[in-house]
């Protein structure tokens, strides 16, 4: 019960305390709770800043991090610009979270109780025995959830409220361990459901030195070499019951994880894809009946959280529900039984997610009622055990008819490869196929065998006319050129209402798990199509941008060019559409078209005889071949001696007869591709997403991470030159950038010899000339013959951008765009030294800012102009913000097109000025969504945080246009 709290974005980011009577309770509150990074304790002469999500387990207190001296650094606007969490940083890092220790913890116990059975001699021995074990903690969790909500159990006719001593003392013995296990299932006595059942063989097979090691852990003694248990610091009456559904993720464990692809699913997506679902089902429904499946469910987290919504719903429709309580309970375990459904293939995990709805259930309880709950039973009758690709089980019989409201989860993500036997996701898509009538549309198909696609296609098995889905999936389905078909069969079949992208954020999207992982997620809105004709629908895409906020809070910052609605027919007709969205706009879109338009590519400027192959593998394979012409060859350093325009000549002999195989042409060895003169590009662009190309002048080998372009018809130098120019440029960085299905979703640097030479082809003696000079200057500069070449070599390079441009023939908006990818999402995405600089702010009268104010300018000067009236545009500068309005005013007024207004020292009537003119959640809408804008009669207007990136001309052109759309739509005035 704070006096107090700022919310930012939903979250309650710093709670304040006012003359806390009891600080230790405080303190031990606030790091339970896990969500409040900043904690202020006001005392009558002292102000003390903590942090929040780390505590001392020497003083039971959290880490202090400075008094009255260090507030100026949580101002209102240090907070909501984030340079407040840029500061500490460090200081609120996760690893001293409360959900990562307990987490850790469990972990640890787990793995030292496994050692302590027998030595499994069979994988069903070893299965049994993790069954075993994950039953034990979960039933050592709960019984520690009861003591801590200070439940009274009646045990062997001693109606008392258990201590954590009371139950360390009952775990000394095993066999009345066993006994009170028994009774907080018994459905006469205890709570009934199906709270991680064990047999009574089972419970014999529990080692006893099993029972030892829990009571150390919840006697927060050491638990593993050097790890101590915070068992005596944890409260779960405070720990938010969805968080504990993720100790399932400490079940599977590291190896079981990269097996299975299973990744616990962060609760900001859960938050996210449940408003986008369930939340606006029950706000505009007037019942409790929104049927959910989780096809995957894991711990259950979806579950959980769509039983907490119905139940709140309910409570809000039956406000007086506490007066009959018995009711109460009946009707919440109706919402279960009739509402929440899951599958999973690991027994743990049902187990866990069953778990998780019984806390959930008492959660909405006071101590003295939960004592007579009764949970019911939802094992096979809500909750399955089962592969959801076995069309034989019992769930399919059973969930057939159910009307599902919303089918949500997060499936595993795993390519089907090395298997003993074929997966049943496979054998399902091959037998679908088979039934599936072709009408001419695309033929069923998933690509490297990737289980999330199967996922999207078995869900309409279970849907009704109206059910919805809401799945996360690996990013790489939608760019995958080996999933090019099973886009096409998904964009026929199916309606995609909004597509979420993370794969920008894809190192901090699942970087807070006990298993960290780097993979792109995206998450997939969309309808069963059930024979609807699916051209016309508008999918909404969304692409989540890096920020502070992100990286900290996992705060969304959607910048309102993130969002973007696309037809359909479009994503089918143009496959590669996908990634446009994801880094571009529809500026982008069209620029990428012409190019692909107007020009052929490189790969369509090779004739028959072009040889364009990899070099040499290094790795063991079968195909030995003779190397005996090739020894005594120079060899290539990928990473010291390939650089763009330049091969340097220190290089090293390889033993051939260590060799794997090389590229083989009729059994022989294919010298040519070895050979001068030839074209090599290194499989991997540089940082700045540009190809490192090269000529080389003498034989040399090289490895498969080499592509060696030689024209065998002859053809002049020239064309290396050429090719080399196309590929080093920052023309070819854009179109990475846009076009690549890895680079900025997966491996950034990497690209596919098939993307790379699709790339436009033009000539231009330009560029062949200045691409010698250049290759001149860098011999110069590395041979060290003359040293002041670098600012030539850099010129040179950008004389070749500039001659690239003049040959594509790029217009002003054009050659804007590549200027945003090169000098603002680049870098940002890359990470490249100094990037910040582009979220500093725009000095008064900036070069940016007046660029930016020219558009405008130029496009409605001429319209609103006239004799006694003029359009102007008058900016509101301070450090934080800057605000524009265009407006028309009179020619006796009128002084110049641009008024410039320092508003440094006005900064709280500037932000007076946007809640009068915009009163919808200013503060999200200007520091979450970077942007504030509208008409007024006299003016319209646009405010944005000062940030360099935001005001690039290429963003410019896209607010320009939204306003002349806007004033068209209106009949050509600022009204209406």
């Amino acid at each position: 019960s704070p006096d107090a709290f700022f919310c930012f974005a939903n979250k309650p980011l710093i709670l304040f305390f006012e003359n806390p009577k009891n600080k230790d309770e405080v303190h031990k509150s606030v790091w339970n709770f896990n969500e409040s990074p900043i904690v202020i304790i006001v005392d009558t002469n002292t102000i003390e800043i903590f942090n929040g999500f780390d505590i001392l387990q020497d003083t039971k207190r959290l880490r202090k991090i400075g008094g009255e001296d260090k507030l100026d650094d949580f101002t209102y606007f240090e907070l909501v610009t984030g340079k407040a969490w840029e500061k500490y940083n460090c200081d609120i890092d996760h690893d001293n979270r409360v959900d990562y220790k307990l987490l850790s913890n469990i972990q640890d116990t787990r793995k030292i109780i496994l050692s302590k059975f027998q030595k499994p001699v069979t994988d069903t021995e070893n299965v049994q025995n993790i069954k075993i074990t994950n039953a034990l903690l979960g039933k050592i969790i709960f019984v520690r959830y009861l003591i801590d909500r200070e439940v009274k159990l009646n045990f062997d006719n001693n109606h008392k409220a258990w201590t954590n001593d009371d139950f360390c003392s009952l775990l000394k013995y095993q066999n009345k361990t066993e006994r009170f296990f028994n009774y907080l299932s018994d459905p006469n006595q205890g709570f009934n459901g199906d709270l991680f059942p064990l047999t009574k063989a089972e419970y014999a097979q529990i080692p006893k030195e099993a029972y030892e090691v829990l009571i150390r852990l919840l006697k927060s003694e050491d638990i593993a070499t050097g790890q101590r248990s915070l068992f005596d610091l944890y409260d779960f009456s405070i720990i938010p019951i969805e968080f504990i559904s993720n100790i399932y993720e400490s079940f599977v464990g590291k190896e079981n994880q990269a097996k299975n692809g299973v990744y616990y699913t962060p609760l900001f997506l859960v938050d996210y894809i449940l408003s986008e679902t369930v939340k606006k089902h029950t706000d505009n429904s007037s019942t409790v009946d929104c049927k959910v499946l989780d096809p995957a469910c894991g711990s259950g987290v979806f579950l959980v959280e769509t039983l907490r919504i119905l139940i709140e719903c309910y409570i809000k429709d039956t406000p007086n529900y506490r007066e009959n309580i018995e009711k109460f309970k009946e009707d919440i375990n109706k919402i279960v039984e009739k509402n929440i459904f899951g599958i999973d293939s690991d027994e743990s995990a049902v187990e866990v997610a069953i778990f998780s709805v019984y806390l959930t259930l008492l959660d909405y309880m006071y101590p003295p009622e939960i004592a007579s709950f009764k949970f019911p039973k939802l094992l096979n009758t809500n909750f399955f055990h089962s592969d959801f690709f076995n069309t034989n089980a019992g769930f399919n019989s059973k969930l057939k008819n159910v009307d599902f409201s919303f089918i949500i989860g997060n499936p595993p993500w795993k390519r089907g490869k090395n298997e003993s036997e074929k997966p049943l996701y496979v054998t399902y898509i091959e037998n679908r196929r088979k039934e599936e009538k072709n009408h001419g549309g695309p033929i069923i198909e998933i690509g490297n065998k990737e289980i999330a696609q199967a996922f999207l296609l078995r869900v309409s098995d279970f849907s009704m006319k109206d059910t919805k889905c809401a799945l996360i999936i690996t990013s790489k389905v939608l760019y995958n050129l080996q999933s090019a078909n099973f886009r096409q069969y998904f964009l026929h079949n199916f309606i995609i209402k909004q597509v979420f992208e993370l794969a920008p954020v894809r190192r901090e999207v699942f970087n807070k798990s006990i298993v960290a992982a780097v993979a792109p997620a995206c998450v997939l809105f969309f309808q069963y199509a059930n024979g609807q004709e699916t051209n016309t629908n508008i999918v909404k895409h969304i692409a989540l941008k890096p920020s502070r906020f992100f990286s900290l809070f996992k705060i969304f910052v959607i910048l309102r060019n993130d969002i973007q609605n696309v037809q359909q027919n479009r994503l089918k007709e143009f496959d590669w559409l996908w990634k446009v969205l994801v880094y571009g706009s529809y500026l982008d879109f069209n620029f990428i078209k012409r190019l692909k338009d107007d020009f052929i590519t490189i790969n369509d400027s090779f004739d028959k005889d072009t040889l364009v192959k990899q070099g040499i593998k290094r790795v063991d394979g079968n195909n030995k071949i003779n190397t005996t012409k090739l020894l005594g060859w120079d060899s290539l350093d990928l990473r010291k001696e390939i650089k763009q325009f330049h091969i340097t000549s220190s290089h090293s002999k390889w033993d051939l007869e260590e060799v794997g195989y090389i590229y083989r042409e009729n059994d022989e060895i294919c010298e040519d591709i070895f050979s001068p003169p030839m074209l090599l590009i290194k499989e991997t662009v540089n940082t700045e997403l540009e190809s490192v190309a090269a000529i080389s002048s003498k034989k040399i080998l090289f490895t498969d991470k080499v592509t060696s372009i030689k024209f065998r018809d002859k053809r002049s130098i020239d064309d290396y030159y050429l090719l080399a120019s196309l590929m080093n440029s920052t023309l070819f960085a854009y179109y990475v950038l846009n076009i690549s299905s890895t680079a900025g979703i997966m491996i950034e640097q990497q690209i596919n010899d098939i993307e790379r030479f699709a790339f436009p082809y033009t000539y231009s003696d330009e560029i062949i000339r200045e691409a010698k000079k250049l290759e001149s200057l860098k011999k110069e500069l590395f041979s060290a013959i003359i040293d002041d070449r670098q600012a030539l070599v850099e010129q040179a390079k950008e004389n070749i951008n500039q001659f690239i441009n003049k040959a594509f023939g790029l217009d002003n908006i054009e050659q804007t765009l590549v200027d945003y990818s090169r000098n603002i999402i680049i870098p940002i995405s890359m990470k490249h030294k100094g990037y910040e600089k582009v979220f500093l702010p725009c000095s008064l009268e900036d070069p940016i800012l007046v660029d930016y104010v020219r558009l405008f300018l130029d496009r409605f000067k001429s319209k609103f102009d006239t004799v006694e009236k003029r359009f102007v545009v008058e900016i509101w500068h301070t450090e934080q913000i800057i605000g524009m309005f265009f407006k028309i005013i009179s020619e006796a007024e009128y002084k110049q097109d641009i008024i410039w207004i320092n508003k440094q020292n006005d900064k709280t009537g500037i932000f007076a000025t946007i809640i009068k003119l915009n009163t919808d959640r200013i503060t999200d809408k200007l520091f979450i969504q970077k942007d504030v804008r509208g008409f007024e009669k006299e003016y319209f207007y646009i405010f944005k945080p000062n940030e360099k990136r935001l005001w690039h001309k290429a963003i410019g052109y896209l607010d320009v246009n939204e306003f002349s759309d806007a004033i068209l739509k209106a009949g050509g005035s600022y009204s209406g």
